[in-house]
């Protein structure tokens, strides 16, 4: 068998093995058409109440979403709280209770029952289970007694932590649906309709609603009611039970649509408001919003300061160039200061200077008179003690032809005590 043969031998095993393989794949595999939920998408995706709003807005209700409980509805309109930070101003509870006695519809959820600031004056109490209420019961004794268990704090404390775990995982899963009806006490909300309904949403066993007063309305299920309704002054406060009641996933499924019109009391020209969340804006754009000139004020402000602390290319201004002045210059000047001054102020100003730079080289410069200072400077310069004597006197009546020598012999002597290196020391000169 040539080479080009056996090429064309394993091309064929290869691909008889390829198509064996596809023929067992197909033979083991089964084709179904699976339905698959189309995610929600736009307001849908953001508002976990939309499908509730639209279907409130098809009953012919009007639907008010505002961002936080800053202001409340009006008069006799209906208030779905479910915000968790609605009170974080103490003084809203009361703005709400006055608001509920004077013909709001207030409701809640049954969770929100445990909030302080309604606890006192909300009409409605939820009750806990009876082995719950015992359990608690037992571990106030304990504590009472001073010997509590660390295995029941633990275990109450993981059961708390554990609720709310429960409670998320739970929301995304199927609900369970319950047989409910309308109480033969209270009026049906639909006349002339069935009373019973099928709803769908998770519910805490074992624990039950309370009215303080007889029920307006309410939907039982076997726990007690799960939608109930109570009168609070000229208003009234509906407590809903079952959690998901109103999420998109559920306000269309059995019986949830016509229970959540019925507990929103929704109807042609009715106010619904939807209060979620407690919105705030930012601190910026609550500053630029409060303060927007202050705040351009303070940028251009900051600004002027990083410009002028900031690292130069140059000096602030030029630099004078380091130069003596010319022999015509100093003639000048001199001319004009004894113009002005006359020669007694030259005289004084040069035996200054002198006397200047001899404090730096002769101790006690200072304490001695006119002699021991032209004898000190005369030691210090070679010039002669005599000449410097006189030259040092004011009060000499000098000739203008003698003037010249004068502050020559004076600047001469100043310049050689400048040249000196060795100053006297400031503490010498001190003593």
């Amino acid at each position: 068998m040539t080479e080009n043969q056996r090429t064309w031998v394993l091309r064929g095993l290869m691909a008889a093995m390829l198509l064996g393989l596809v023929a067992w794949l197909a033979s083991c595999t089964e084709w179904a058409e699976v339905e698959v939920p189309t995610p929600p998408r736009g307001e849908a995706a953001r508002n976990r109440h939309y499908a509730a709003q639209e279907l409130l807005r098809r009953v012919g209700a009007t639907v008010a979403k505002p961002a936080n409980l800053s202001q409340l509805p009006p008069a006799g309109a209906t208030l779905l709280l479910t915000s968790w930070h609605w009170d974080i101003f103490p003084e809203r509870a009361q703005r709400l209770r006055q608001w509920v006695e004077a013909g709001g519809h207030l409701v809640i959820f049954s969770d929100n029952l445990q909030q302080k600031q309604l606890k006192g004056w909300l009409p409605v109490k939820p009750l806990e289970p009876p082995r719950r209420k015992k359990r608690d019961e037992d571990a106030q004794d304990d504590a009472d007694a001073d010997a509590p268990d660390d295995d029941d704090d633990r275990d109450d404390s993981e059961e708390e932590t554990a609720e709310p775990i429960q409670k998320a995982v739970l929301q995304r899963l199927k609900m369970p649906c319950h047989d409910t009806a309308e109480p033969a006490s209270v009026a049906p909300h639909y006349p002339g309709s069935a009373r019973h309904y099928k709803l769908c949403g998770f519910v805490y066993s074992g624990w039950k609603l309370e009215p303080a007063g007889p029920a307006l309305w309410s939907i039982d299920g076997r726990d007690g009611p799960l939608l109930l309704r109570v009168a609070k002054g000229r208003g009234t406060v509906t407590v809903i039970k079952p959690m998901g009641l109103l999420d998109n996933e559920r306000v269309l499924q059995s019986d949830n649509g016509l229970a959540t019109v019925a507990t929103l009391q929704a109807r042609p020209g009715a106010v619904v408001w939807f209060v979620t969340e407690e919105a705030r804006p930012s601190l910026l754009a609550w500053l630029w919003q409060e303060a927007a000139a202050v705040l351009l004020f303070a940028a251009a402000a900051l600004v002027f300061a990083l410009w002028r602390g900031a690292r130069r290319f140059g000096p602030l201004a030029a630099i004078a160039a380091h130069s003596r002045r010319s022999m015509a210059e100093q003639i000048s000047g001199t001319a004009q200061f004894l113009r002005k001054q006359g020669p007694d102020a030259l005289l004084a100003a040069q035996i200054r200077a002198l006397d200047a730079a001899a404090r730096n080289h002769i101790r006690l410069y200072d304490t001695l008179d006119r002699g021991q200072r032209a004898a000190a400077i005369a030691k210090h310069t070679g010039q002669d003690a005599a000449a410097l004597t006189s030259a040092l006197d004011k009060s000499l009546a000098r000739k203008r032809h003698d003037l010249p020598a004068t502050l020559e012999l004076l600047e001469t002597a100043r310049r050689l005590l400048v040249q000196k290196k060795t100053p006297v020391p400031r503490s010498s000169k001190k003593d």
